[in-house]
């Protein structure tokens, strides 16, 4: 028996469909919550957004960025992206240590494991990370 061939309806298929890179819909965006962290520059003109595990989830440009050129704007990225990073690893490193807690593990063995052999950076050294590059960045900023 032949297969059938049905002729082709230019109506049923949208090329451009597959250059749709908007994100789809899911329904329920609480059930799969992730957890995200931002860093804005002080400028408000570059906000980073990360996953927990550092990766940059999105990149956001005010219109103040076209006042900037290319190599500072690239470079104001890559700092906002780090310092959003170190937030997120240091997000990691809070609930490891917690949950190694709950286990009954040692916290000071803890604390050198996921500072030394993880590279994970307490709270507390991301907000200082945070504070000595916003301090001298833009300390004499009048933006």
């Amino acid at each position: 028996m032949a297969a059938e061939h049905q002729p082709y309806d230019s109506d049923e298929r949208d090329d451009l469909a597959a250059l749709d890179f908007s994100r789809p819909d899911h329904g329920d965006d609480d059930a799969a919550r992730v957890p995200m962290f931002t860093v804005t520059n002080p400028a408000g003109s570059v906000t980073v957004t990360t996953f927990m595990d550092g990766r940059v989830q999105q990149i956001e440009l005010s219109s103040r960025t076209t006042d900037m050129t290319e190599p500072e704007l690239a470079d104001e990225i890559v700092v906002i992206a780090g310092l959003a990073t170190q937030e997120a690893k240091s997000a990691q490193y809070s609930l490891m240590l917690e949950g190694m807690r709950d286990q009954g593990h040692d916290d000071a063995a803890t604390r050198d494991f996921l500072t030394r052999d993880l590279d994970l950076p307490s709270p507390e050294e991301a907000r200082a990370a945070r504070a000595q590059i916003f301090a001298t960045r833009y300390g004499g900023d009048d933006d």
